[in-house]
């Protein structure tokens, strides 16, 4: 996008209602998803504990707990980006499922 001085702008990254930043990553495992928080090293955390199912991609702890098999997020693949990347990367997870 140019603007009039022909400065180039880049897109605002997608953020939550308190401000935090959308991360997604990859799973090991295999697919991916997103989480909200306000760094990267944040966001990994979180994806750790969305991966052990004792929180959600906001990061509040479930009033009851979910066994299963635990995911681990790829640390590499951990990347904020805007509201039309995230819809693209939603849409790629649900085209892989079909």
């Amino acid at each position: 996008m140019v603007t009039e001085n022909n400065f180039i702008m880049s897109k605002r990254k997608h953020r939550n209602h308190n401000g935090d930043l959308c991360y997604t990553f990859a799973w090991e495992q295999g697919g991916g998803n997103h989480v909200y928080a306000h760094s990267k090293k944040g966001a990994l955390r979180r994806a750790k504990l969305l991966g052990n199912n004792t929180h959600d991609r906001h990061g509040q702890k479930y009033s009851k707990e979910f066994p299963g098999s635990v995911l681990v997020p790829i640390e590499s693949s951990i990347r904020s980006v805007t509201y039309e990347q995230l819809l693209e990367f939603d849409r790629g997870l649900y085209l892989m499922t079909i």
